[in-house]
Parts: C-alpha cells; sequence; structure tokens
C-alpha cells in the first residue's frame, strides 16, 4: 500500500514576534538539564489535563480522539525539541479544527469497544469451552483495537487521506509491524500497573505519558513504512 506523505494541514496562527529567552535558557550543564526536565514535567502535565478537558469538552465519545490528536501533536512537538509555549491556544485550536475527522476516525473503536464490553457481560453468564472460546476471541480483540487506537494520533497527523483508505491502513498496521505494536501493548500494560499503584499520578500525566510513548513508537513504524515505500525499486 503506498501512502501520500500529505500532513494535515491546520489554520496557521497569526506571526508573533519570538519570545525572549528566559533566564533557564541560558543556563548550562547539570541546572540547565534540570530545567530542562522540569520543562517536560510541566507541558506532559499540562497536556494531560487538556486532553481530559478536550474529552470532557465533546461528551466523552465525541472529544475523546479529537483531544487526543491534539495533544499528540503538541507531544509530538516535545519530543521534537520544539515545545509549544501557547499550549492552550494551539490545544484548542487543534482540537477545534480537526474534530469532524477524528471524531469519524475514532468511530470505529468506540463502536469496537462497546463490544467488547458486551461480551464480557456475557462472558460472566458463561462457562466451560463457550466461555473460553469467546474470552480467547476477546482478548485479541481487545489487544488489536488497543494498537490501532494507539496509531489513530500519529496517523491521523502524518496523512491526509479518505476515511475508508485510513481504516484499512490502521487495520493492518499491527501486522504490518508486529514488533512495534508489541511494544505498545507492553508499555500499554507497565503503565497500567503503575497507575493502578500510584493512582495519585493518573489525573498528572495518566494520560500524556502513554500518549507520548506509544506516538513515538507509532512514529517510528510509520516512518519506516514510509521509507520502505518510497525506496527505489
Amino acid at each position: 500500500m503506498t501512502w501520500h506523505d500529505r500532513p494535515v494541514t491546520a489554520p496557521a496562527p497569526r506571526p508573533t514576534p519570538p519570545s525572549p529567552r528566559t533566564a533557564g535558557d541560558e543556563v548550562h550543564g547539570w541546572a540547565g538539564r534540570v530545567m530542562q526536565v522540569l520543562r517536560w514535567v510541566m507541558q506532559l502535565v499540562a497536556v494531560n489535563l487538556l486532553v481530559i478537558a478536550g474529552t470532557l469538552a465533546g461528551g466523552v465519545v465525541l472529544g475523546l480522539f479529537p483531544a487526543l490528536d491534539s495533544g499528540g501533536r503538541l507531544l509530538a512537538r516535545l519530543a521534537d525539541a520544539d515545545p509549544s509555549d501557547r499550549l492552550w491556544r494551539d490545544f484548542w485550536t487543534g482540537w477545534a479544527a480537526a474534530w469532524r475527522r477524528l471524531v469519524l476516525l475514532g468511530l470505529p473503536v468506540v463502536v469496537a469497544a462497546a463490544v467488547l464490553l458486551v461480551d464480557a457481560a456475557v462472558l460472566r453468564a458463561l462457562d466451560g469451552p463457550a466461555a473460553a472460546a469467546l474470552s480467547a476471541g476477546s482478548t485479541v480483540v481487545a489487544a488489536w483495537t488497543l494498537v490501532v487506537a494507539a496509531y489513530v494520533p500519529a496517523v491521523a497527523r502524518r496523512y491526509d487521506e479518505p476515511w475508508v483508505r485510513t481504516w484499512r491502513f490502521l487495520v493492518l498496521l499491527p501486522a504490518l509491524g508486529p514488533a512495534a505494536a508489541l511494544a505498545m501493548l507492553v508499555t500499554s500494560t507497565v503503565l497500567l500497573l503503575v497507575w493502578w499503584f500510584v493512582p495519585v499520578l493518573v489525573p498528572l500525566v495518566g494520560v500524556s505519558v502513554p500518549l507520548l510513548a506509544t506516538g513515538l513508537l507509532a512514529d517510528g513504524q510509520l516512518e519506516r513504512l514510509d521509507a520502505r515505500a518510497h525506496a527505489p525499486t
């Protein structure tokens, strides 16, 4: 499958004068590294709160994927050493610009999650081989859905393709990159265990850290696929 690297363009913000350098920008050595870590932590916490707010602003179902997309773009900038200094404005501008597209892209994931919830309720009423078979099938579908959902923000910000082509690509992605898919599952599982034992971290970085980690893994896999697709034959 050939994908054209046509990034989704959002309305360009009005040009603003460069922000003045702070005293921390001139600090080198261990003090500079400490300040850099603090900036990362502050951005992670801020993006986490914004993603939660964006999800709630859309009534959860209609806000989740626009919020993940907009937050993922901010975290991608952070990972590229180009953090936004206008998080509030950039987040809500991105959220509104991509709202319709991301709601539609996230709809199959929402439907799959609803089906899995129904399966879980049915499983409680079953036993024997039927329960084992349904449980195994639900586990596979849940894992596949989790990986595909983690890919949605990265794919949305990297490509601008019709809905059907995008979802055909998303469904195949775990098979195209099994190592990346497994890494996403392991990362998500480890983070869920951390949040379970340290729940105080959930409102601070419970969304932003998984979004950043899976975003880096997804971007790496998509870069490899693009390089393979554009390599001379």
